[in-house]
């Protein structure tokens, strides 16, 4: 019973740090056994201990006890903003329709050198004013 305390930071850290299993745990508190409170390696308990302690802790539901007193600590009857966001499918086109063409002010002239033997209508120009 003595170690329950650093067996229960263990179980927080398995669930903050993800770990999967329990192996991995004990794979890590090998290389840094201060992680949850053992000043060496061989009082770490074993990996029987360690699931015994689980259990225990899954059964009473300390995660979720722990969870509560965290928030009632440092928010106490605060209220939290939030956002929703609705992912409601909206109805829409699948292609944009098509732009009917207007019909043109001026014929649409080609650029360039006439073809030989087409005839262009040159449009009048403005006569230039000398310069200043």
């Amino acid at each position: 019973m003595k170690n329950r305390c650093a067996i229960a930071r263990a179980f927080v850290a398995k669930a903050v740090y993800n770990m999967p299993t329990t192996e991995i745990l004990m794979d890590r508190l090998k290389s840094d056994s201060r992680l949850c409170g053992w000043e060496k390696v061989t009082a770490i308990p074993s990996q029987s201990t360690f699931s015994r302690a689980f259990a225990e802790f899954a059964d009473s539901q300390l995660a979720e006890r722990v969870h509560a007193a965290l928030i009632d600590k440092h928010l106490g009857k605060q209220l939290l903003g939030h956002i929703s966001r609705d992912s409601t499918a909206i109805t829409a086109r699948e292609k944009p329709e098509k732009k009917t063409k207007s019909a043109p002010d001026k014929a649409s002239k080609k650029r360039g050198r006439p073809r030989k033997g087409e005839q262009r209508i040159q449009e009048p120009t403005l006569p230039r004013a000398p310069w200043p």
